[in-house]
């Protein structure tokens, strides 16, 4: 079991040791392979990754769902299959249009200032299909666009031997998305940025994925927009009792995702740190999907530390969700900024915002919750700010802006002003 015990400040410098460790260079290495491949040759190396990691045979008639497999598709959705994921997407698009930032204009000595807020117009969503299928992940990167009002949606995923889970397509059909290209791994991401021969280069690329696919989101950024780096899953439980267990059961939620999942318990007594981690390991040995859980189990820390200094272990590890299970958990929530989404109280289970409590469960990972926020409508939505000055407001403020130029040496910049007076 990694252990750590954290009861002075120094004891941090710990932890940033720990966390110092977890490098992927090897993985690095293979992504910026791949981005360069299909920066160079486009649609051929594309289809040499296809093969080589879907053992997909993509061409440039195949690579894009077809109407028949559309139609296929949609046969094999069942009733109660709709109803849930009806049922999720209300939730969903209901929180997301609650929070649609909207343009706003003010007056100013009477000139109009203002922000205008539209889409981008083209978005390429990752949704992840290799190890397991998300249809929960497809409603949390479509409808943030959708709301958002982007003009063209384009969708890749991994496809396995050709095959795409008859859920992606139905939720696809839904907001009438074509464009579905039979495309994973880093290589979807490389495309969707640069663009080739098959798949258009596209504005904003979000959606989650493994390590590779974080790592080329990463690579990619600044040619093209991006949500957050959202690698593989996290969860930390702070708790101050473990009498239910419950912490136990939520790690293993989020160790069942991945092998490299990263899963933290903070507790607050050296009795809740056995009890949790003692069943934790237990569980996962006998999971469902225990050839994982044996594997990203390796990777649970679990930190004894006190009260005060539990918001700054939040902070440092900034961990994808974070769970609360704490008396008095508002007044403790001033104690920290870093997280991706917080979840308050032993009753709110991370897997309820994983499906239907309304806000995104695309996160950011990797401890860039420091700095990046959770996908939104926000992600495809760019601000211009509006000024209009009338001939009064100039006289009033060209003056002071005047003078700012001359202390910049921009006479120029003055003429501009000073003709127009």
């Amino acid at each position: 079991m990694n252990y750590l015990e954290i009861k002075t400040h120094n004891d941090l410098d710990k932890l940033k040791l720990y966390l110092a460790k977890n490098q992927y260079d090897e993985q690095e290495n293979t992504v910026r392979k791949i981005i360069k491949d299909i920066r160079e040759k486009k649609d051929e190396a594309l289809f040499e990754y296809c093969h080589k990691f879907d053992n997909f045979k993509a061409n440039k008639d195949n690579i894009n769902v077809s109407n028949t497999e559309f139609e296929q598709a949609l046969s094999q959705v069942t009733l109660e299959q709709k109803e849930t994921i009806l049922y999720a997407k209300e939730k969903i698009e209901n929180f997301h249009r609650a929070f649609l930032p909207k343009s706003c204009i003010i007056e100013q000595n009477g000139a109009i200032l203002g922000t205008r807020v539209t889409s981008v117009k083209k978005a390429g969503l990752y949704i992840p299909g290799g190890k397991a299928f998300y249809p929960s992940t497809a409603l949390m990167t479509i409808i943030p666009a959708y709301v958002a009002g982007v003009d063209e949606i384009y969708i890749c995923t991994p496809a396995q031997n050709s095959y795409i889970n008859p859920l992606l397509l139905y939720i696809a059909k839904l907001y009438n998305i074509e464009n579905v290209f039979k495309v994973g791994g880093a290589q979807a991401i490389a495309a969707l940025a640069y663009g080739t021969q098959s798949i258009p280069k596209v504005d904003v690329i979000a959606g989650p994925g493994n390590i590779y696919v974080a790592f080329a989101k990463k690579l990619v950024y600044g040619d093209v927009g991006i949500d957050s780096v959202a690698g593989p899953s996290e969860v930390m439980v702070v708790s101050d009792n473990c009498e239910k267990l419950y912490a136990a059961y939520d790690l293993l939620s989020q160790a069942e995702h991945d092998a490299n999942a990263k899963v933290y318990y903070v507790g607050f007594n050296k009795e809740c740190i056995n009890k949790i981690s003692d069943k934790f390991f237990e569980l996962a040995k006998t999971a469902k999907r225990s050839e994982i859980t044996l594997k990203s189990s390796q990777n649970a820390l679990f930190i004894q530390t006190t009260r005060e200094l539990a918001g700054q272990i939040i902070d440092e590890i900034a961990p994808e969700h974070l769970e609360l299970q704490l008396n008095d958990p508002y007044s403790f929530m001033n104690s920290f900024k870093n997280a991706g989404a917080i979840f308050i109280g032993e009753y709110s289970c991370e897997t309820l915002g994983d499906y239907v409590a309304g806000p995104n469960h695309t996160l950011p990972t990797s401890q860039t919750a420091r700095f990046s926020s959770v996908l939104s409508t926000e992600t495809f939505l760019k601000k211009s700010s509006i000024i209009h000055y009338t001939h009064k407001a100039l006289q009033q403020d060209a003056p002071y802006a005047i003078k700012f130029a001359e202390y910049e040496g921009l006479f120029a910049h003055a003429e501009a002003l000073k003709v127009r007076l």
